[in-house]
């Protein structure tokens, strides 16, 4: 891979806080037309933006970083030049799975780091369970199972711990009910998933051990399916169209991403509407402009802590006024890409009246998020009926106590106390 000068690293450095990490601001000031930043703290920004800077452009939308393990990078993180990345199949995501950022194995990746034609295969056959159509027929049992956690909160309230009463059991009891697995064996798989989802926050035999327990349960799940998505799958094994582990990869890793990264999501969303109460007040008596604040609030938090999965050229692409030469690497970057002033009025405004938002929190191209539909259609019950169920809801303890998860994967909140 072709060697570029690396300034700075990256992923950034966990922190605190339902906002992107503080380098990205300082990146987009850095490189904005006339702008600098502040010196002290911003040297290695500012150097890192001048080996990056574009012929004929007053701004510099990629920048060189270095990841872990000393791998030289481009940060895309203007939101034209993020889309350009995940949209061009000149860049590729196999030809980085060395480099991916979560614990988890190649194999247990059987979507997101796959190209064509593997992946559009392996998608063709789950892709209908995860329609639009199909968010819609799964909203009534998502409505009855946030009915059901909140009537359990309630009669223990008037307080309840949002993250484990509320956010993951729903999020979980969701995608289990598509997939077959019970409430029980979802609790006891939560502790493996944790660990496959993590960067540095669990060690190698643990990390081991995890993917083991989570793909011997799908193995035993696929054996015994005959129905729903799951007997779909093994069906397919059983006519050849399919591998075995093809297919365990694909629902355990359905399962993972159907409530790992919403669940979490979820949390931060409550926590952004309890910063201001007038927001609260208004989903309360305007339920329809619920789905316009999930957008914004999908744009507005960061959930990524590994920033975005990185690409590699395979050959000479044009991105942004510059050539990316073959063998680089790129990693297109949802926190810059949601907070570029090129697309967004006042990007670092929560405003849930933004009409124009086109955020990449489900990604773009052919890995956009598969279940981007379910999860606006959770997130949307989600806050409709805590806002509607639990009257002058609020945050128990101080915003600036909270604990945040990390060296994992998804940003998130280790507990959100709430009361009403």
């Amino acid at each position: 891979m072709a060697s570029t000068p690396c300034p700075f690293s990256f992923p950034f450095p966990d922190h605190p806080g339902l906002e992107p990490a503080a380098q990205y601001a300082e990146l987009r000031r850095s490189t904005e037309p006339g702008q600098s930043a502040e010196p002290e703290q911003s040297a290695e920004l500012r150097r890192s933006a001048e080996q990056g800077q574009h012929a004929g452009r007053g701004r510099t939308p990629l920048v060189p970083v270095e990841l872990p393990g000393g791998v030289p990078a481009l940060l895309a993180h203007r939101h034209a030049d993020a889309c350009a990345v995940l949209t061009d199949p000149g860049f590729s995501r196999e030809a980085a799975t060395e480099l991916r950022m979560t614990s988890r194995s190649k194999e247990s990746l059987a979507l997101n780091v796959v190209d064509p034609p593997v992946h559009t295969r392996r998608r063709q056959l789950v892709a209908h369970a995860f329609t639009a159509r199909q968010a819609g027929l799964a909203r009534p049992a998502t409505e009855r199972l946030a009915g059901e956690l909140i009537g359990a909160m309630v009669r223990k309230g008037p307080s309840a711990e949002l993250v484990a009463d509320f956010a993951l059991p729903l999020t979980m009891g969701v995608i289990g009910g598509i997939l077959g697995v019970p409430a029980p064996e979802q609790r006891r798989l939560h502790p493996w998933v944790e660990a496959m989802m993590s960067t540095t926050a669990y060690s190698p035999e643990g990390i081991a051990a995890a993917h083991k327990g989570v793909h011997g349960y799908f193995a035993g799940l696929l054996d015994a399916a005959t129905d729903g998505l799951p007997g779909e799958l093994a069906e397919h094994v059983r006519q050849g169209t399919l591998g075995r582990d093809e297919a365990v990869h694909l629902v355990s890793g359905l399962f993972i991403a159907g409530y790992e990264t919403t669940g979490n999501q979820l949390g931060m969303c409550v926590l952004a509407l309890l910063r201001h109460p007038l927001l609260l007040k208004r989903l309360r008596s305007d339920p329809a402009a619920t789905p316009q604040a999930v957008e914004e609030l999908l744009r507005y938090t960061s959930l990524n802590a590994a920033g975005g999965v990185p690409h590699v050229a395979l050959e000479d692409r044009p991105v942004g006024g510059t050539v990316v030469r073959a063998g680089q690497v790129v990693v297109p970057v949802t926190d810059g890409a949601n907070r570029d002033p090129d697309v967004f009025d006042e990007p670092d405004l929560l405003d849930i009246d933004r009409t124009h938002n086109p955020h990449l929190s489900f990604g773009r191209g052919r890995h956009m998020c598969l279940g981007a539909g379910l999860a606006r259609m959770e997130l949307q019950v989600a806050l409709d009926m805590l806002v509607a169920e639990l009257p002058g809801l609020e945050l128990a303890v101080p915003e600036d106590t909270l604990g945040w998860r990390e060296g994992m994967y998804a940003r998130g909140l280790l507990e959100l106390p709430v009361r009403w």
